[in-house]
């Protein structure tokens, strides 16, 4: 049996190598999978949700293989493992918000509240990645010509940057992810989710946003108590199911287009539906599910209108995706 030497930094010890690995292998191999079954099952292959969905999937892939140049090949050029590293990392994270937000007309009908999330995952993604990006190459810099003495000083700027940067993209996700719960709540407890199967559809879309979440917590409470390195080797793993996650909500919407149920619920602040307001309510004052009841045929026809900002056109049609 032949044996295989791999060069590892000094203070690795097998247990974290062995979880290196594996977390690299899945995301790797996970990528290749994710993109076969993005470009077979999308039928448009065009628009915001289709190309953050393969930014996204590749991101997993650039920041995991920098990773790896890190901790297998310390010989590699540092400046060549933080680009791969920071690429992959920009692309992973705020890829993944900008494919939640690219179908969030489908729960949420407020423009202004869509404007205000996509405001958010700009700000953050302006704010955030160049800052850390900044702060980690300066102190690599320093590790490489040897200016140890400055390190200390950068070092106090990157660890509390390194904890407020994770709490943000996580709580962006999470916000994002509670439009969809929160659409999808209010529908099963309304009288239009009569049916067992539109019910169980909606559960799992529910269940699929917790788990979402709960991964997010999971990052967050890893970075906060100090397994850095451990975050560090699984967290393009936890992306890797996040897009899995994603697929199951996939489905789940091309179930409804199915059943003539395409944009059937959506969370709007400012009306309810009308059999369900008294002659004397103000419809300023109440907040409910506006229920759309729609053919499906008609539904997955290509919708020129303003108003169809509840189809899945973007996934079912090769056309190009109106983002207004």
């Amino acid at each position: 049996m032949a044996l295989v030497k791999i060069q590892v930094q000094n203070s690795m010890t097998p247990n974290q190598l062995f979880v290196l690995i594996a977390a690299a292998a899945i995301a790797i191999w996970s990528t290749v999978s994710l993109t076969i079954r993005i470009l077979t099952v999308l039928k448009r292959r065009s628009g915001l949700y289709f190309y953050s969905l393969i930014v996204a999937s590749w991101g997993i892939a650039i920041r995991q293989i920098g990773i790896l140049t890190i901790y297998l090949a310390p010989n590699c050029p540092w400046v060549v493992r933080r680009m791969l590293v920071e690429t992959g990392w920009v692309a992973m994270v705020s890829g993944f918000s900008v494919v939640l937000y690219s179908r969030l007309s489908i729960v949420l009908h407020s423009q202004s509240t869509r404007r205000a999330v996509l405001a958010m995952i700009l700000f953050n993604g302006i704010v955030w990645h160049p800052l850390v990006i900044t702060i980690n190459a300066g102190i690599r810099y320093l590790k490489n010509t040897e200016q140890t003495d400055r390190i200390p000083a950068w070092q106090r700027v990157h660890d509390p940057i390194e904890k407020i940067q994770i709490i943000m993209f996580s709580a962006q996700e999470i916000a994002i992810s509670f439009f969809y719960v929160r659409a999808a709540y209010r529908y099963i407890h309304s009288g239009f989710a009569k049916k067992d199967k539109v019910r169980g559809a909606m559960c799992l879309l529910i269940l699929v946003q917790i788990v979402i979440i709960s991964l997010d917590v999971t990052i967050v409470s890893l970075n906060l108590l100090g397994y850095l390195r451990l975050k560090t080797f699984i967290h393009s793993f936890v992306y890797v199911v996040k897009l899995e996650l994603e697929f199951v909500t996939l489905n789940q919407l091309v179930e409804f287009s199915k059943l003539g149920m395409t944009g059937a619920l959506s969370w709007n602040t400012t009306a309810v539906d009308a059999s369900t307001r008294g002659a004397g309510d103000d419809p300023k004052t109440k907040t409910g599910i506006v229920v759309h009841q729609r053919d499906s045929g008609v539904d997955l026809e290509p919708c020129a209108s303003n108003t169809s900002w509840g189809t899945i056109d973007f996934i079912t049609k090769p056309e190009h995706l109106d983002l207004r």
